[in-house]
């Protein structure tokens, strides 16, 4: 941008300019007038407004408003073929959102770390389709999306600098994961033993017995379960609900049947012929014969079903509040006290040990006992 004037305004009318500690500095500029404040001296607000100028005078000039490259930048990202289609859904989302914001139509060239503030701030207290406030691991995922857009258009040199990097990163305030105990795994089994069997059972059943992930769950097909092994190898993505690929190449691997799921196996096995689903193309299959869905099975799980009345399969059976993946975390749990760290790195279908620090919580009466009998 070309500099046309500068000057800088006395906001504490009632002082004297050497007494004076609060300013505003103006710029007019070739693309309009920019104003910025400051604290500090008279002197510390002449620095100010030069290094003010400096940063403008560097500004590419750049009609493209944020709506505009944000939807160009989702695109290109979508069409490189370098991510998931599970990002791809979660860029879509990012960008929606963002372009409710007042960033929406302001140029790219004109977006400050005020403007980026204030539209993190606004998505907080505003969420879409509810009331209430977002939590700080949503805020958090915007505020990722849009340091990426922005540096992506400093590196395409539609700005001269990335406005995000004076921002800090909203705090992440997810609900930590908890774990239940070995006896309490049983007790839950026998619970779900007296709901009737059918697909969202049986997958629970899965991911309580051998730890997998609901994606995994989900996917397993008769053919991989046999002679008393689990063969895990496909997972059904979110995005698109296609059976492809694990998470990882890790996640492929070979798990042993415990006998109460081998029988649960069986049972649902002759239900799902008697309701002429023999042929369906995974194990728990949606009532159609087709792939369920892992977010289906979520709301059947936490009941948010507006059917159900808010009340899921997980308050019927006394686990209120526990998520799916604690079930994942309970079984690692409880294997990582009979497995070497090798070992459980192979059945819980890591790329490397250090999930352990996440997944294996603390169990006092495991400690307890090997101390007694050591």
């Amino acid at each position: 941008m070309k500099i046309i004037s500068s000057t800088i305004q006395q906001l504490e009318k009632d002082k004297r300019p050497s007494r004076c500690r609060k300013w505003r500095l103006w710029v007019t500029t070739d693309c309009g007038r920019k104003s910025r404040r400051h604290s500090g001296t008279y002197t510390s607000a002449q620095d100010a407004l030069k290094a003010f100028e400096n940063e403008l005078s560097t500004l590419i000039p750049n009609a493209d408003s944020f709506k505009s490259y944000a939807r160009s930048w989702q695109v290109w990202r979508e069409k490189s073929g370098d991510i998931s289609a599970n990002t791809v859904s979660k860029d879509k989302r990012n960008v929606k959102a963002l372009c409710r914001t007042e960033l929406s139509t302001k140029r790219m060239d004109a977006i400050t770390p005020e403007d980026c503030r204030n539209a993190l701030l606004w998505l907080k207290e505003h969420p879409a389709n509810r009331e209430g406030e977002l939590s700080g691991t949503t805020i958090r995922a915007f505020y990722v999306a849009l340091n990426t857009i922005m540096q992506q258009a400093e590196d395409d040199g539609k700005i001269a600098a990335n406005p995000m990097r004076r921002i800090k990163p909203p705090k992440e305030d997810t609900r930590e994961k908890t774990a239940i105990s070995p006896l309490e795994i049983q007790l839950l089994l026998n619970r779900l033993d007296e709901l009737p069997t059918d697909a969202h059972v049986m997958a629970v059943y899965l991911i309580v017995c051998l730890g997998l992930r609901r994606a995994e769950a989900l996917a397993l097909q008769d053919v991989d379960i046999h002679d008393g092994f689990a063969h895990v190898h496909l997972a059904v993505k979110e995005a698109n609900g296609r059976i492809d690929e694990p998470k990882s190449k890790a996640g492929i691997r070979t798990l042993p049947m415990p006998p109460r799921l081998q029988a649960k196996v069986d049972e649902w096995r002759a239900i799902r012929k008697s309701r002429g689903l023999a042929d369906a193309q995974t194990l728990c299959c949606n009532v159609d014969g087709g792939v369920m869905r892992p977010q289906n099975l979520y709301k059947w799980w936490v009941g948010c079903d507006d059917r159900k009345n808010g009340v899921g399969a997980r308050d019927v059976i006394g686990c209120s509040g526990m998520g799916l993946h604690e079930l994942r975390h309970s079984n690692l749990s409880m294997m990582a006290r009979h497995m070497s760290p090798f070992d459980l790195q192979r059945y819980a279908g890591w790329s490397s040990i250090e999930p352990a620090r996440v997944y294996i919580h603390d169990d006092l009466d495991a400690v307890s006992s090997a101390v007694a009998n050591a």
